[in-house]
């Protein structure tokens, strides 16, 4: 489909569904107070606030794609990992082997690029740019939202958000004081506790909230007779904010992460991992620890206000593991990673009532990483593995804007644009002190590289009413070139080129008239030109290489509905078909033209039931059930092998009187089978299958 005949197709359905929905959800304002005939308050929907624009707004009245996940759901038994929040989302999928993250099929086959993963959909932690995979949190803890904002993002966010990004945004403590103590014990000896205190900082204005958890459990795979996939993770937080002045509000953030899983590697013939079974022979270890300290200043003048957001982050990074994946003691891996970085963020927006709406500000971010794969015999001395050494230094400078004007009370009209320079630099060598050169022939590259892009976007919305919205808009995405790991054949460091994505959307947000219903549904066409991708230069040898175009284009629909006092809904459906315009690799004589894009499911549906009732003698009763869907998806560009449609069930029901409650909960209640990971080594399908059912339960204090 070319680009004139997407715009009339979408344009034309766009129409036809809102002349379908408006007449069946009138206009709602949320402010106005419905009552019953007994003049208590009408069943009305919550209202929710999101940052997904980089200011606070209802989520109905925001012109973006934006699934919220409030702080009631980010718990022990619903939500804890970023793949669960992505089951959550229409055309989101999340997937370690990849970007990690997949919006609308855009995503990074960060695994084939070596040590240096870039992700297409970029983690925001407070605002703060999450820049490596193995840097983002294992566990969602004390967070009082998540967000996840699908489409390019490029004038806003910036860096690495061709595909969408993800905010997670930490709970800040409260003007009493207050605390919370819990702890959980489920299948597999599935242990958490976590406490968290928060209190005013006597007469100063300041406040403070801290926390800190640990969560464990047995493994589930049996590898050998031994249970392995074990869990160890420790996690803390604080958050400090108060008043510096007048109109100034300071928020310091630091956060620290430890896990010492055991890998969660355990590769094994397919057959054999939906048994929950592996054969390795290497016993694993692993290690990551990574934090960050953010500090966050925000002033209001009489007409802008001012945010600078200061942070410097880090992970370290050490895991080894079987290189065979057998029970023989052949071979062994490993991959040891040191990164750093530090951003300075400084934006300026209008506060005012006018027919005018500006934002601006400027970013910069350092980011030094090392990192080293290793491949070598197991009965070597690790000292001596053939490896592949590689050391980067980046710089990020860009420039932002974006301009609104109301032409109407009604239409408003907006463009923006980012202005990006990034240079990075970069050496790669391969060596082998064994001898062996199982990493390849000894070579050293280095190489310099800087790339500039101006990434625009135009948009226009109108409001019928507050939360009641229809939007178009047309957007660049910008995701940076560099230098990979690989060395080309000619020995000079492998180069290669951005990618971009142009990307065109139609959309509309309805709120009923009492209240209780909402919906929110988009058309999207995205055109993902110089896609980076890894292809052979000899059947032993491959490299980075601008090699392939891709075409995506489907619709999402949200919606929620308070049923009753006690009952709510959400529901979510969405449609991808995302498939390879162009890529061909001449040298494995492959071609992948025509092939839907990895990671990218046809289909996606996910509903949830709430109950929450008040019994007697104060006693609250709670109950939910959730249920997702994925349709088939591949792995690979190849398509060699195809996930099974997933079908997952979670429940929970609890009680609570005084602060005190008890909620029991199920994940994978039907104990669905399917792969978190896949490869193929030598031909044979390798996978490993994410848990069966748990259960368990989770003991909460709060006062």
């Amino acid at each position: 489909m070319n680009i004139r005949r997407a715009r009339r197709l979408f344009a034309t359905s766009f129409l036809t569904a809102s002349a379908v929905l408006s007449p069946v959800l009138p206009v709602y304002g949320q402010d106005t107070v419905i009552s019953d005939d007994g003049g208590s308050e009408a069943t009305v929907l919550k209202t929710i606030t999101v940052t997904a624009r980089r200011r606070e707004e209802k989520i109905q009245d925001a012109p973006v794609a934006v699934t919220a996940i409030p702080l009631d759901d980010i718990a022990k038994g619903k939500i804890t990992t970023l793949e669960d929040a992505a089951f959550r989302s229409p055309n989101v999928l999340f997937n370690g082997q990849g970007g990690p993250l997949t919006i609308r099929g855009v995503t990074s086959l960060g695994i084939s690029g070596g040590v240096d993963r870039q992700p297409a959909v970029g983690l925001f932690l407070d605002d703060v740019f999450l820049a490596r995979p193995l840097g983002y949190p294992v566990l969602l803890e004390d967070l009082e939202r998540l967000e996840i904002v699908r489409g390019s993002q490029a004038t806003l966010y910036g860096k690495n958000t061709i595909g969408g990004a993800v905010n997670l945004i930490s709970r800040e403590p409260g003007d009493v004081a207050s605390g919370e103590i819990s702890a959980t014990l489920g299948t597999d000896m599935d242990r958490r506790f976590k406490a968290a205190y928060e209190t005013p900082i006597g007469d100063t204005g300041f406040a403070v909230r801290g926390s800190a958890s640990w969560s464990g459990a047995n493994g589930y795979i049996d590898n050998l007779g031994s249970d392995v996939s074990d869990t160890d993770n420790f996690n803390g937080r604080f958050v400090v904010t108060g008043e510096v002045g007048d109109g100034t509000r300071l928020k310091i953030i630091g956060d620290y992460a430890r896990n010492r899983d055991d890998g969660g590697l355990w590769y094994a013939p397919v057959a054999d991992a939906f048994d929950f079974r592996s054969f390795h022979d290497f016993k694993p270890e692993n290690s990551v620890d990574s934090g960050g300290l953010s500090v966050r200043l925000d002033h209001s003048f009489e007409s802008f206000d001012v945010t600078s957001i200061t942070a410097i982050r880090g992970h370290d990074m050490r895991q080894y593991l079987d290189g065979d994946f057998t029970a023989s003691p052949d071979i062994g891996q490993a991959q040891v990673e040191k990164q750093r970085q530090f951003s300075q963020d400084l934006r300026f927006s209008s506060n005012g009532d006018g027919p005018w709406r500006w934002t601006g500000g400027l970013f910069y971010m350092h980011e030094k990483f090392d990192g080293t794969q290793y491949f070598d015999f197991a009965a070597l001395d690790r000292t001596v593995w053939s490896r592949d050494v590689f050391e980067q230094s980046s710089d990020t400078f860009s420039a932002f804007g974006e301009v609104g004007y109301f032409v109407t009370p009604e239409l408003e009209l907006a463009a923006g644009a980012r202005y990006t320079y990034e240079r990075k630099s970069t050496s790669s060598e391969i060596s082998s002190p064994s001898g062996t050169f199982m990493f390849g022939y000894p070579g050293r590259a280095e190489g310099d590289v800087d790339f500039s892009n101006i990434s625009p976007e135009v948009s226009a919305t109108y409001h019928l009413s507050e939360g009641n919205i229809a939007f178009g808009k047309i957007s660049r995405g910008f995701k940076s070139g560099g230098i990979s790991p690989y060395i080309e054949d000619d020995g000079s460091a492998n180069s290669y080129d951005p990618e971009t994505t142009t990307s065109y959307e139609l959309g509309t947000k309805l709120t009923s008239g009492d209240g209780r219903f909402t919906l929110a549904a988009s058309l999207f066409y995205i055109d993902w030109k110089d896609q980076q991708a890894v292809i052979y230069t000899s059947p032993f040898t491959r490299v980075y290489r601008n090699a392939a175009a891709a075409t995506s284009k489907g619709f999402e629909i949200e919606g929620t509905a308070q049923l009753t006092e006690e009952l709510g809904l959400r529901a979510g459906y969405g449609y991808t078909h995302a498939v390879y315009d162009d890529f061909v690799d001449t040298v494995m004589g492959q071609d992948y033209t025509g092939n839907p894009l990895p990671f990218s499911p046809r289909h996606s549906f996910s509903a949830g039931l709430r109950w929450e009732s008040e019994l007697n003698n104060e006693l609250k009763l709670t109950a939910g059930l959730e249920y997702t869907f994925r349709s088939s998806y591949a792995f690979t560009a190849n398509n060699a092998y195809r996930q099974d449609p997933t079908h997952l069930v979670d429940a929970h029901i609890g009680l609570e009187k005084n602060g005190l409650s008890a909620t029991l909960w199920a994940k994978n209640l039907t104990d669905e089978r399917y792969l978190k990971n896949y490869f193929s080594y030598s031909g044979t399908d390798m996978g490993v299958a994410a848990p069966g059912r748990t259960v368990g339960i989770t003991l909460t204090k709060k006062w």
